[in-house]
């Protein structure tokens, strides 16, 4: 095992006396799930359609507004809320699948004994994964978990029947449905044979000696040798490879896998884990829907396992649907209300505002000259249109973990109350700062500069919002859909974004760290004026860098800084 030393900021993990006592019915908040799921339903499919009732669409010509960018084509909400890479159904019988399902899956899980509730999370996740992305993706998807499993648990419970299960799945889904007759026979040998070699391995996995370090090392880090390997293959070849659905999947899981590596090295995750509960950490209905947003959204075994029934259910699933109907709100206007600034900011200012920052930068490569005013409005207000969009989907995904008995954060959480930057990027992006302190702030802060307390903390954070904010942060949501070298190294030239983040919530904390608070912000004082105002520029310095994330073709590290520079009144040719 490793020497490293366990590091546990957390709370007191929940005892099973206290969930069994947070595990009280109360059906009548059934009524509650239900209700807001049928408005989903009615507001992301076209169910009223079908039935011949009145659509979102029709609702709202019946009030007299024009909502282009609220309704769609079809009448129903303009879609925020979607499963991606699926095109077995339409997209409104996708939502209407998922919405039924995730129902299913609470009253499953709400119902069911303590130690069935894992088990009824992965159930209705395979069953509807099936469903939307077919048997084979599934199968991928499950194989390559059950490979993570293997490699960390092998004195788990009947580990050699999971060896057996994986062996067959394999052969499964590598040549056993092509065979027709041979295929049980296939798929029979592969069982066994996976069950015999494995069991050969247990011991040496027990001994954790360095060639096993360095294949669960490989394994948690499957997808960025992935990303690698493609990318450079496409540079030299000019074939570009697509991950299966099932594999992407599992890839865009790499920040909770890394998170779930370093609470198995802290000691946090028990070695003969159950294999259910490994499972329902990843395989749970919440990340269906956009699962490429934050998908660091519910790290790792510890965060889940301290949050399970850590309050009575019902006041969670309470919590959860209200988490529900605020994002409804988010993602219902957020398209609306950037358009409609926008315009207003045109018809009664005069001002050229965009609603995205990538458009700023797009007419700024192409020769457009923007004004101070235009920059500023444009890069704040592409922030606010982010959270809000981003906002609602994970809102929506929170909700559902609440529903399911966790009591998980929200990924935003008023970022308008941050008067620094070290406050506002906990407050705009909790899960990935969560990650990116577990897997690389912590490790750095207790391995350098131990005599010198500003110096361990900028190094520490450096690491963490620099190297593995920009790395292992960004580099896989960014090339996964576009497994190619050019992809990569445009990426790679917005270094500039890390580096000024970087910097700027260092500094912060070295800053409070030196001078610590002797007032709260927010107080209602003389100095109420001096919070506002240090909000406003904390949120616009944040929107401001964004303009080196959005690139451009034709662009160059110059234009986007003139592109900067300009938002601070200055101009350079």
């Amino acid at each position: 095992m490793s020497a490293r030393p366990r590091v546990r900021l957390r709370g007191t993990p929940v005892t099973p006396e206290i969930r069994k006592a947070h595990d009280r019915h109360e059906p009548r908040v059934i009524l509650g799930v239900l209700a807001v799921l049928l408005v989903y339903v009615w507001c992301y499919t076209q169910l009223a359609a079908w039935y011949g009732l009145p659509s979102p669409g029709d609702v709202v010509g019946l009030l007299g507004f024009d909502w282009p960018h609220v309704i769609d084509f079809y009448g129903s909400i303009d879609a925020k809320l979607e499963v991606t890479h699926t095109g077995i159904f339409t997209s409104s019988f996708e939502r209407l699948i998922f919405f039924v399902g995730l129902f299913g899956c609470f009253l499953s899980v709400y119902f069911a004994p303590l130690q069935h509730k894992a088990w009824m999370i992965v159930g209705w996740f395979v069953v509807l994964f099936a469903v939307l992305f077919g048997l084979h993706a599934t199968g991928l998807l499950v194989a390559a978990h059950l490979t993570i499993y293997l490699a960390f648990h092998p004195t788990g419970r009947h580990s050699g029947l999971v060896a057996a299960l994986w062996g067959g799945l394999v052969a499964t889904l590598f040549g056993g449905a092509s065979l027709g007759g041979m295929a049980f026979g296939l798929i029979a040998v592969g069982a066994l044979a996976a069950r015999w070699v494995y069991l050969l391995l247990v011991p040496a996995l027990v001994r954790e000696g360095r060639p096993v370090q360095i294949l669960r090392t490989a394994l948690i880090q499957a997808c960025m040798i992935l990303i690698l390997g493609s990318c450079v293959r496409e540079g030299l070849t000019d074939q570009t490879w697509v991950m299966p659905v099932g594999l992407l999947y599992f890839c865009y899981q790499w920040a909770r896998l890394m998170v779930y590596r370093v609470d198995y090295r802290d000691g946090v995750v028990p070695r003969d884990l159950p294999l259910g509960e490994y499972l329902a950490v990843f395989l749970s209905p919440v990340a269906i829907p956009n699962f490429t947003y934050a998908p660091y959204l519910g790290q790792g075994y510890g965060y889940l396992k301290e949050r399970h029934l850590v309050e009575d259910k019902n006041a969670l699933v309470r919590s959860g649907t209200r988490l529900w109907c605020l994002a409804l709100v988010y993602m219902v206007f957020a398209g609306q209300f950037t358009a409609s600034f926008v315009e207003a900011m045109g018809r009664y200012f005069g001002l050229n505002v965009y609603a995205q920052t990538s458009e700023l930068v797009r007419e700024h490569v192409a020769g457009v000259e923007h004004s101070t005013p235009t920059v500023l409005i444009s890069t704040f207000l592409n922030q606010v249109r982010v959270y809000l969009i981003y906002g609602g989907v994970t809102h929506f995904r929170v909700g559902a973990y609440r529903i399911l008995g966790y009591r998980v954060d929200p990924q935003y959480d008023r970022p308008w109350l941050a008067t620094n930057l070290a406050s506002l990027w906990g407050r705009f992006a909790f899960h990935l700062r969560e990650f990116l302190v577990r897997v690389f702030y912590y490790p750095t802060f207790f391995a350098f500069f131990k005599r010198r307390p500003a110096l361990r903390i900028f190094f520490a954070t450096m690491v963490a919002t620099v190297v593995g904010n920009f790395v292992w942060g960004h580099v896989p949501q960014v090339t996964l859909y576009e497994l190619k070298w050019e992809t990569l190294l445009r990426f790679l030239s917005t270094w500039p974004y890390f580096l000024l983040l970087g910097l700027g919530i260092s500094i912060t904390q070295i800053v409070l760290t030196r001078r610590p608070r002797t007032r709260r912000p927010w107080t209602w004082d003389r100095r109420f004026p001096l919070d506002i105002l240090s909000a406003y520029l904390t949120f616009q310095f944040f929107a401001l860098i964004h303009v080196f994330i959005r690139p451009h073709e034709g662009g160059s590290l110059w234009s986007y800084t003139q592109l900067f520079l300009r938002g601070f009144g200055i101009s350079l040719e």
